[in-house]
């Protein structure tokens, strides 16, 4: 790529970060100006001005000047064209805060060695040999494995991989994976995510409030999980990979029942956990 090439993307990346952070900016604290911008990518206040124009000429429909305050401000009709939006895009974007608390988790020990021949094997579809530990078996073993897919699942990281020695797809816990005998490429892959078959399945995972707690608890508990109010009650209908289900199921702690319903709050539909039966072990 030439050195022209180059920095023009990095010119459009540059330019797609400041956008994303005036939307995030503009939807979670409700007003934006240039200083905001000058502080965040240490700009100088005119060229951040320039920015918040440039912005608004593109999507004058997400952005209106108030004179009052001397500030941008987030639309009605705003739809973010640079970020999904969320809170946790916006948590991402601004950093550390007097007013932002992370909780603090456990520490997985993933070093780049470690992870890079995996990310190499997805990226170039080839087999790979690892070693790796399991709780049934703590001793290192030797295992080659074609993985398709580097998994989060909140808490741990996961590889996707079609195993040879067990001829099916299964999930290797990355801190599992010897720190000590880095992992080998090997030679083109024939498994893909393609023929992963509960990879390629979606579920319809369907949660509702805890039908034991009264219905003015269920309503705040609907809110909690965003819920839709339906005839028959709240709901929230979730699609998942059948792959993932046990660790979106383990997320949201409905792989345990709890005698108090304030402790519970949400449970799977009946219709719901009959469906995925097929999906969890027994």
């Amino acid at each position: 790529m030439s050195n022209h090439l180059v920095q023009k993307q990095s010119n459009t990346d540059a330019e797609h970060k400041r956008f994303a952070f005036i939307e995030l900016m503009l939807i979670w604290e409700g007003s934006l100006t240039a200083k905001h911008v000058s502080e965040q990518f240490e700009l100088h206040e005119k060229l951040s001005a320039q920015i918040i124009k440039q912005y608004k000429t593109l999507y004058p429909e997400n952005i209106e000047f108030n004179a009052q305050l001397n500030a941008y401000e987030c639309s009605a009709s705003m739809r973010a064209q640079f970020t999904g939006g969320s809170l946790h895009d916006y948590v991402n974007m601004i950093g550390s805060q007097d007013s932002i608390t992370h909780l603090a988790m456990p520490s997985r020990n993933l070093k780049p060695l470690l992870v890079r021949p995996i990310l190499q094997s997805i990226r170039e579809q080839r087999r790979l040999k690892i070693a790796y530990a399991s709780v049934n078996r703590a001793q290192y073993t030797e295992r080659l494995i074609q993985p398709h897919n580097i998994v989060f699942d909140g808490l741990r990281w996961h590889v996707r991989a079609y195993c040879e020695k067990n001829h099916a797809y299964r999930d290797f816990v990355l801190s599992r994976f010897s720190h000590e005998s880095p992992s080998e490429l090997l030679d083109s892959a024939d498994q893909f995510d393609l023929q992963d078959e509960l990879w390629q399945s979606i579920v319809k995972v369907e949660i509702i409030p805890d039908p034991r707690l009264s219905l003015d608890r269920q309503g705040i508990i609907a809110l909690d999980f965003d819920m839709d109010e339906t005839a028959s009650g709240f709901n929230k209908v979730i699609p998942v990979r059948a792959a993932l289900l046990l660790y979106f199921i383990k997320r949201l702690g409905l792989d345990v029942y709890h005698n108090k319903p304030q402790a519970q709050q949400i449970i799977l539909s009946p219709k719901s956990a009959e469906s995925l039966k097929e999906y969890l072990p027994d």
